[in-house]
């Protein structure tokens, strides 16, 4: 269910921008990501961020996906331990 006042995202898509050039006309060459997120409200967040930051990003979602994975095998194994205790209490009952 969502959550109240949080709009969840539906639809990501992405770019890799690189800067050739200054303003001042001077060789940069530096790579950026631009990230959109769309979001179940309508909205669209659209943020850009260099090579490195995109790498803290990416380790970071990494870090969130395994604590989800986790969380639903916990989750997962919490509810089987009540259904076994449920079902005991019942039988002996």
């Amino acid at each position: 269910a969502p959550r109240a006042g949080l709009p969840r995202v539906v639809d990501v898509s992405w770019r890799v921008d690189v800067a050739l050039r200054t303003s001042e006309g001077a060789n940069a060459m530096r790579p950026s990501v631009i990230l959109r997120l769309a979001l179940d409200d309508g909205s669209d967040r659209t943020f850009e961020c260099g090579l490195e930051k995109f790498h803290e990003l990416r380790e970071a979602t990494a870090t969130m996906v395994n604590e989800m994975e986790w969380a639903s095998r916990d989750a997962e194994a919490v509810r089987e331990i009540g259904a076994r205790a449920r079902a005991s209490r019942d039988a002996e009952a």
